[in-house]
Order: C-alpha cells, then sequence, then structure tokens
C-alpha cells in the first residue's frame, strides 16, 4: 500500500499542468511507474489543507501547512496561502459561503429536494486549522452524500455533491474563491483503502479503510439545480459539464449579506483517460517515452528513482499536451489509430467551475458584472473561456477529446453550450440598443484539420442571456467559432390611430307642442292641427 507523506509538495507550473511527487516506488527496486490522466470527476487538489506558496523558477511550489495557520511558514500576515476545502451546508453556516440547497428535477418538471444523507472521507489531522471569518475561511469541512427520492444509478442511490472551494491569501488579504462544484452517482466499497485503487474518489489524504467511494453510472442523464450562499457575487466566466445550463442571481437583503446563486444543469458523459506505464515492461515504457515528449523536460526520466503521475487539468497548456501526444503516436504509426485517441471510459457527472475574475481573452467591454457561462464535453479545451477575435468577429472555443468512446468503434460527439449576458453580448457583437440577432444569424463554424465546416447551432435569446448550443461534432480537435452575422431591427409598432370620431350629426330639433282646434264655416266643420292652428280662409275658430 503507497501512503502520501505528512509533508506532501505539489508543484503547479504556471500556465501549465499539475505535477505530483515523485513517490518512492511501490515497486520492484529496478521498476517504476509514470502516469498521466485527465479526469473530470477528480480535482487535481483536493483535501482540506492549507499551502504555503513560493515560486521557484518558472513553477509554483505549494507546502502543506502542518500545523495550519499556526504553523511559521504559514502566517496569514506575512505568507502567500492556498486554503483548499469544502463548502458547509447553510443549515449549520450562517456567515461564509455554504450551500443552500441541491434539487433534482424530474423530466415533468417536478422539484425533488435533496436529503443530506452523510459526510464522505475522513478528516486530515495533520493539517487542521481553524476558523478564521476575516479571510473567509471555514473550518476543515469534508463533502457531502445526498440521496433523491426516486432517484438511482446502477450502484445504488447516493450522490456525492462535492464543493471544492480554494482560497488565495496574500498578506493577510483574502482573494475570492475559486469553486469547483461536482454531483456523481458514487457507491462505497467496504474495506477497501483508496490509495490502492485509483478509481476511488477522495476526500482527502487521510481517507483509510472502509472511505473508498466510486462512480456509478446513470441509466439517463438528470437535472440538478444548486443554490449556494456566496460573500462574493462572480464575475467574469462559469465553465462546466452540464447541458442546458441556467443560472439565476439573487441580490442580498438587508440582514443577507450573500448572493444566492442557482445552477441548473442536465449531467452529461465527459471522456476520460488515465494511463500509467512500468518500466519493467518494454513495451509499456516505450509507450511512456512516445507519450512523455509532449511534455518536453517537465516530466520525470526513467533516471529519476520512483513513481511519477500527471493529473492534467482540462484546460492551459493541457490541451497542447494531449494534441501533441496524439500527434506523436500518428507519426510513430501512421496505420493504427493512436490510443489517446481512444478513451478510456466515459463518466457521467455535473460539474460548474465558479471563477468569480475569469474574463475572456481580446474583449474590452464592461467585465464587472456576470458575463457567460460556457460548457463542453470535450475532455480538454485551450482555455476555460472563450477568445474574442476582433478581426472575424467571432468567440472562439478550442477545444479536444478522444475521437472515440472507450470501445474503439462509435465515434464521440460534441456538445457545446454557451451562455452569453444579454449587456456583454450586446457589446461583443456591436448590437445598438433595439437590434437583436436575427433568426438565421448565428453562425458556428467547426475547424478540423485545417478544414472549416459551418454547423447546424441553436440560439436563443431572453431578457438576460444570448444562448447558443452546437452539437454532432466529432474530434479529436476541434475550434469552434461563433458569430452573429445579422441583425434586425426592433421597431416600436407605430401607436394605432385613434378612431375617427364620426362627423356630429345634426340634432333633431325637439318635436314642437302641437294644438288642435276646430274651425266652422256654415254647416261646415274643420279640425286643424298644428303648433300655432289657425282656422282657414272663411272659417271661424269654434
Amino acid at each position: 500500500m503507497l501512503r502520501k507523506g505528512i509533508r506532501t509538495i505539489v508543484v503547479l507550473a504556471l500556465g501549465a499542468t499539475v505535477a505530483l511527487p515523485i513517490l518512492p516506488s511501490a515497486h520492484a527496486a529496478d521498476a517504476q511507474t509514470r502516469g498521466v490522466n485527465w479526469r473530470a470527476d477528480k480535482d487535481a487538489l483536493p483535501g482540506t489543507v492549507v499551502y504555503s506558496s513560493k515560486t521557484v523558477g518558472a513553477a509554483e511550489q505549494f507546502t502543506g501547512c502542518v500545523m495550519g495557520f499556526s504553523d511559521p511558514a504559514c502566517d496569514p500576515k506575512s505568507s502567500t496561502l492556498l486554503v483548499n476545502n469544502y463548502l458547509p451546508l447553510c443549515e449549520s453556516e450562517k456567515t461564509l459561503d455554504c450551500i443552500d440547497g441541491v434539487t433534482w428535477k424530474k423530466s415533468d418538471g417536478t422539484l425533488v429536494a435533496g436529503k443530506y444523507s452523510k459526510i464522505r472521507g475522513s478528516e486530515w489531522a495533520d493539517y487542521a486549522f481553524v476558523r478564521n471569518e476575516a479571510l473567509h475561511v471555514n473550518k476543515p469541512t469534508l463533502p457531502q452524500v445526498f440521496t433523491f427520492a426516486g432517484l438511482t444509478h446502477s450502484k445504488g442511490s447516493e450522490f456525492a455533491v462535492t464543493a471544492h472551494i480554494s482560497t488565495r491569501i496574500s498578506a493577510g488579504v483574502a482573494a475570492d474563491p475559486d469553486i469547483s462544484l461536482v454531483i456523481l452517482p458514487v457507491y462505497q466499497v467496504a474495506g477497501l483503502d483508496p490509495a490502492d485503487d485509483k478509481e476511488c474518489i477522495t476526500a482527502n489524504g487521510a481517507d483509510v479503510d472502509s472511505v473508498c467511494y466510486k462512480i456509478g453510472d446513470l441509466a439517463e442523464a438528470a437535472r440538478f439545480k444548486v443554490s449556494l450562499k456566496l460573500l462574493a457575487r462572480p464575475q467574469g466566466w462559469m465553465t462546466g459539464r452540464v447541458v442546458d445550463p441556467s443560472i439565476t442571481f439573487t441580490a442580498p437583503t438587508d440582514t443577507e449579506k450573500r448572493t444566492v446563486v442557482t445552477l441548473e444543469g442536465t449531467s452529461m458523459d465527459v471522456q476520460t483517460i488515465d494511463r500509467t506505464y512500468s518500466s519493467a515492461k518494454p513495451t509499456e515504457k516505450a509507450k511512456w517515452d512516445t507519450v512523455a515528449t509532449a511534455f518536453g523536460d517537465a516530466r520525470a526520466p526513467w533516471s529519476a528513482a520512483g513513481d511519477a503521475t500527471y493529473p492534467l487539468p482540462p484546460d492551459k497548456t493541457s490541451i497542447s499536451i494531449f494534441n501533441s501526444i496524439v500527434s506523436a503516436e500518428k507519426e510513430a504509426s501512421a496505420s493504427t489509430t493512436p490510443t489517446f485517441d481512444i478513451a478510456d471510459s466515459l463518466k457521467s457527472l455535473w460539474r460548474v467551475d465558479l471563477q468569480p475574475k475569469g474574463r475572456a481573452d481580446g474583449v474590452s467591454c464592461d467585465s464587472s458584472n456576470f458575463q457567460g457561462f460556457v460548457s463542453s464535453n470535450a475532455m480538454v479545451y485551450k482555455s476555460a473561456l472563450p477568445n474574442y477575435d476582433k478581426t472575424t468577429g467571432t468567440l472562439d472555443y478550442s477545444i479536444s477529446s478522444p475521437h472515440y468512446k472507450p470501445d474503439g468503434k462509435t465515434e464521440f460527439l460534441g456538445r457545446y453550450d454557451l451562455l452569453v449576458a444579454t449587456d456583454y453580448a450586446r457589446c461583443v457583437w456591436d448590437l445598438k440598443a433595439g437590434e437583436i440577432p436575427a433568426k438565421d444569424a448565428v453562425t458556428v463554424t467547426i475547424e478540423k484539420a485545417g478544414e472549416k465546416k459551418v454547423i447546424s447551432a441553436e440560439m436563443s435569446l431572453d431578457d438576460q442571456y444570448f444562448k447558443f448550443t452546437a452539437q454532432g461534432f466529432t474530434f479529436s480537435q476541434a475550434k469552434l467559432s461563433i458569430k452573429l452575422k445579422a441583425k434586425e431591427t426592433i421597431t416600436a409598432p407605430a401607436p394605432a390611430p385613434a378612431p375617427a370620431t364620426p362627423a356630429a350629426t345634426p340634432a333633431k330639433p325637439a318635436a314642437a307642442k302641437t294644438i288642435t282646434i276646430t274651425c266652422v264655416k256654415g254647416k261646415t266643420t274643420k279640425k286643424v292641427t298644428a303648433a300655432k292652428p289657425v282656422c282657414p280662409a272663411g272659417f271661424k275658430k269654434k
């Protein structure tokens, strides 16, 4: 059994990859292993730990603070720190960031509130730290397990709800945190030490026997809604692994200083790669030598004793490493499908990453408010955020993923959802007041191997967001470009003319009052009726 030492050192290459330290080999003295993985279902830096940070060359080095803030090297007033923790439930947290509720939304729209079941993982006593409200740091908290009445998966009915929060502290000032929120169908394997099985999802390096959770499979995608209470209202962009995302913000009340952020979306299948190579097996050793060329000097050579694994995040230079590995494999054997073009597994997950200050490159529009949300089932992407190309007027998003599902035959079809705040979209695409995109205005171009192809896409808009969806494209490398090529002007309808007033009809004079008189002439009698009756000539009024 291989267990990490108490004082683990993690090196994070700036803008590049996460490299764990070389650990003593658990194999024969003359054998070492090298590994690489892309796992959207796992955090590269899990746990409840305070790290001190310093820059060494081109890398940022993190050292665990054994006594938390009491460690002389981890004084918040004078050190640069990274605090990793998990969000508690708001039932027990009334001041700092927390999870307010988790809900499953059934296909008929019925909402089923999640029921808290238990915590997941073990406390890491060696790295305990104290609550510090001034720095927005909660006490060490473990993630939760929920159940939803009527919702099951291949291995049971438990779902791990993991809200991992990372807060940077510099000179006694805490920056707004990054939060990774993940919902996974899970089951517990009794008696299995997480260090003995890489499929265990751990909460801490202290997780021990009987706390191994593995990921189950959903028979069909599930739609979840999560509400968070956050001290800092998210700005910039969010990213995720959900279908048809929805986001709402509720401003703090007079007594509540926290913004309620409600995130909704449907889970999706994301490909993963998790490979290990042994120096004791010539074929595997040769494969790693091919893979390692993509890392340049940023990987451990076989001459370095011990084992090393490179858990790569989905963004930043990770995409170039993946693309380089696929290219290297093609060069080594042009007649066979690159092994990295075939996924190792598909994981059903629901994930949203909140980067409160996330910004898209190339845009000078006001970024003081929330700008948008981008989601894809691609394994890796060039940047978590789209890049705006001023020359083409497009929001570009470069993504990569294995071309095939784990069976090596079925193509993996991509999906891309983009939610852009209305005000921000108007600025980016220069939409004046009263202008909206025409129904056929959205163009989504996918560029693969130098060829460009316009693919079908959907667009909708409301008072808050422009929504774009593209799906059905294939990998391994793709570049999506979204552009609004036409506009329609919203013309306020002319006020309906007031109904014409009909010409006044002369009023009929009131009928005059009539009088009847009797007129006689000899023996002849006549009656005359009129307003002013007069007897005819020769007649006299009787």
